[in-house]
């Protein structure tokens, strides 16, 4: 009994060609982990980001933050090769409900706004969300 045995490649690959990065910049993913600062605390505690917009961020957070409370918040990307971004805003409590919590840019990240040109990564970020 005669097998016939195809060699078979997958879609878009050749075997003995290395296909070339087209992208010119690297691209950084951003983590859902993020640290929270709070205001003249030393320590750093974490949330797990639950969702966010150009204005703020919804996080789950089991540290205490109550309303009007100001953090800064440290958001941290990855690229492929495992280097690593930070970047850090302002922002208040607005809302709490159990681990949940609501966090406002400030300022948020508009036209002019100086939050806006210190963080390229997380702006880079909203912008294909929005697309």
């Amino acid at each position: 009994m005669e097998q016939n045995m195809e060699k078979v490649e997958l879609p878009g690959k050749t075997m003995g060609t290395t296909v070339s990065e087209r992208r010119k910049t690297r691209r950084y993913h951003l983590m859902t982990h993020v640290d929270l600062l709070g205001a003249g605390d030393a320590g750093v505690s974490w949330g797990s980001m639950r969702n966010m917009s150009w204005t703020g961020v919804a996080l789950c957070a089991r540290q205490f933050l109550k309303a009007g409370q100001r953090v800064i918040i440290r958001f941290r990307f990855h690229d492929e090769e495992g280097r690593e971004e930070a970047e850090s805003l302002a922002a208040k409590v607005i809302w709490r409900s159990g681990d949940n919590v609501g966090l406002e840019f400030e300022p948020p990240l508009t036209t002019g706004s100086p939050a806006l040109q210190q963080s390229p990564f997380l702006v880079a970020h909203l912008m294909m969300k929005d697309a």
